[in-house]
């Protein structure tokens, strides 16, 4: 800008110093150009004003670029730096990659000598795959028809045992019934064991303390009504009569007291029919004693009692008996 007025100062003294004759005439054309100088003035000034603003912007960028500068030389010497720093180790780093590149070397032919070998044991693997397949669907064919005949077999096993079962059944149901009679013929047989007959009893003297006379036949029972013992119940003291309630053998006895002024003595019958008797006759002395005894084997329901002779008249008798052993 100092330039430019300069230049405008230095081009109107010159246009001073001319000749006066030519002043004039320059006259009008030095205001011409003094307008133009103004003009040019203000464009001058525009220019320089826009001029700096441009060397403002500029210095800022520059300023800006600086720091760009120091950063990148920052950036720079560290890169130099770590440059430094990884130089060293590139021989460690390529000597590492070499053994790395023969080990993977190495890998790569035990890989594929490997895949060889598993190669040749997979094909020996489906060999025998094939083999146990064979092998596998013979057995299958084997179990199925070793199937078929096993529940065949068992079918008729099954019929078999049903028929066996039925039959069982039946055998049990007969065994059962049998098994039954033989309890109950068990039961009876214990009971008859285990059963307990005896008795004895006497007559009870009458206002004239005889019994009798007695008449013909056998119904001159003599009534034993006063009764000691009676186990079992088989004598009736109202009747004089035993009956038997077990088959077995039995003793008897009886005793009988008399006076010689009649004919003493008794007789023991079974089912009305003599067995034994005893007999006194009259005679010298005062009384008379008689007793007999004797073993019958009886059924169920027979009978036993004590009766007198036609005539005879007894003062005291004792009639007992008892179970020596059931009979089957």
């Amino acid at each position: 800008m100092v330039t430019m007025v300069v230049f405008l100062l230095a081009f109107v003294g010159a246009a001073s110093s001319e000749l006066p004759h030519r002043r004039r005439q320059n006259l009008k054309r030095t205001k011409c150009c003094c307008k133009r100088g103004l003009m040019l003035w203000k464009d001058l000034e525009r220019v320089a004003s826009q001029t700096e603003m441009e060397l403002r912007d500029a210095k800022t960028k520059l300023e800006e670029q600086e720091v760009d500068i120091a950063s990148l030389k920052r950036d720079v010497g560290e890169l130099i730096k770590h440059g430094e720093r990884v130089g060293g180790n590139i021989s460690d780093n390529e000597e590492r990659l070499d053994t790395t590149e023969r080990q993977l070397r190495e890998r790569k032919e035990k890989l594929k000598n490997l895949e060889s070998e598993t190669g040749a044991a997979f094909n020996a693997t489906q060999k025998l795959l094939t083999l146990h397949k064979k092998e596998l669907f013979h057995i299958n064919t084997a179990a199925r028809e070793l199937g078929v005949k096993v529940k065949a077999l068992l079918n008729a096993t099954e019929t078999q045992l049903e028929a066996n079962l039925t039959e069982m059944q039946n055998d049990n149901r007969d065994l059962g019934t049998e098994e039954s009679e033989l309890s109950l013929e068990v039961m009876r047989l214990k009971a008859e064991v285990n059963a307990k007959v005896a008795f004895s009893a006497t007559i009870i003297e009458s206002n004239d303390a005889f019994t009798g006379p007695g008449t013909n036949g056998t119904n001159n029972i003599l009534i034993y009504n006063r009764v000691f013992t009676n186990v079992g119940f088989a004598y009736n003291c109202k009747t004089g009569i035993f009956t038997a309630r077990l088959k077995g053998v039995y003793h008897f006895s009886f005793m009988t007291f008399g006076y010689n002024g009649h004919t003493s003595g008794a007789i023991l019958v079974k089912n009305r029919n003599y067995q034994v008797s005893t007999w006194e006759f009259t005679g010298s002395d005062n009384s008379d004693t008689t007793s007999n005894t004797v073993i019958l084997e009886l059924n169920v329901g027979e009978t036993v009692n004590v009766i007198l002779w036609k005539g005879g008249k007894i003062h005291k008798s004792v009639f007992s008996g008892f179970l020596i052993f059931p009979t089957l």
